[in-house]
């Protein structure tokens, strides 16, 4: 039976969410147990997915009940991702630990060590709250119902059609020009404030390309890929920005605690040698990463990868076969993965 487009997109961007609960729900047990930071990595990478499509599909959710679910999934995002950097802070130093050109910059370092696992355990507290909640609350189960129901009308409707194209142009069109708009401010290192928020428009650029590549078949598996090379780099650079700017707070904190527990100082130039390293193996590691991306972003303009990309989503699609393999347009159909 023949339907509105309008329901069509509806029923694709079901498909998109009902997957995205599949991989939340898949994690839960994982991370409320930490017994894999893969797990919580999952999961973060999972609700931020989900967060795009709600975002871009924000006029196809139920008016009363989309800003709950979104809110609901930015409260998940925040938490795991307070407890996956602080994850990743300390396999990053434990790496640098083993491999300590001088036994004296250990005292440091291992205190370092001692104060991420401490952060981390506190952490895990507000992450056992945030997934409890959201378990709670009941809107996992309101969102699969919500779109189980579209998924249930669709035997015969052709998702595909133009108005779902025009809206994957304009959304990614989008998120392109934001993180884009940065270009000129990469030429200066000392933009530390607009790398980082070109990370994060870089990773939103990311996410809504993802929306929308079962639509393209393999055509934006490229500049999917150069998005990935794109974020991580800027990620390496901001790490690196927050160790140069967090380490001599941590210097002066232990020397407060120090000084409050002994009444002196004892363990200052112990501990500073360590991490006086750290800093300075952090500020080579920015400018290693500063000039990759540099260097990557001329070759990706060289190989015209953006202009590639809209010359992909400005082409007409008229027939299904010519679109995309039809095992991927039955996944969306069936309301989720396979």
């Amino acid at each position: 039976m023949k339907r509105k487009s309008e329901e069509s997109i509806r029923i694709y961007a079901g498909g998109l969410i009902l997957e995205q609960l599949d991989a939340l729900a898949a994690e839960i047990n994982g991370v409320k147990t930490a017994s894999d930071i893969e797990s919580v990595h999952r999961m973060r990478v999972s609700s931020r997915r989900m967060r795009a499509i709600l975002e871009v599909f924000q006029d196809c959710l139920p008016t009363k009940r989309g800003i709950g679910w979104q809110q609901g999934v930015k409260n998940i995002t925040k938490a795991l991702g307070a407890a996956r950097d602080t994850d990743v802070q300390i396999e990053s130093i434990g790496e640098i630990f083993i491999q300590l050109p001088d036994p004296a910059m250990r005292p440091g370092i291992r205190r370092l060590i001692l104060r991420l696992k401490q952060r981390r355990a506190k952490l895990q507290g507000q992450v056992l709250v945030r997934v409890n909640e959201f378990e709670t609350s009941g809107l996992a189960e309101e969102m699969r119902s919500a779109f189980m129901i579209l998924a249930a009308k669709n035997a015969d409707v052709y998702l595909f059609t133009p108005e779902l194209y025009h809206r994957s142009f304009e959304k990614i069109q989008e998120a392109f020009r934001s993180f884009s708009s940065y270009e000129e401010k990469i030429l200066d290192p000392g933009n530390i404030i607009e790398l980082h928020a070109m990370r994060i428009a870089g990773k939103n650029f990311r996410y809504i390309l993802e929306c929308f590549s079962p639509i393209y078949s393999s055509e934006l598996k490229k500049p999917i890929l150069t998005m990935k090379a794109a974020q991580d780099l800027l990620g390496n650079i901001h790490d690196c920005d927050v160790w140069t700017l967090e380490l001599p707070k941590f210097l002066e904190k232990e020397r407060m605690r120090t000084e409050a527990y002994f009444g002196r100082d004892r363990n200052g130039e112990r501990f500073k040698i360590g991490i006086q390293y750290l800093i300075e193996l952090k500020k080579q590691n920015r400018d290693l990463n500063y000039h990759s991306f540099l260097q990557k972003w001329e070759q990706w303009r060289s190989e015209n990868i953006w202009e590639g990309l809209f010359q992909t989503l400005q082409v007409p699609f008229f027939k299904e076969n010519d679109i995309t393999p039809l095992s991927v347009i039955e996944k969306f159909r069936s309301g989720g993965s396979q």
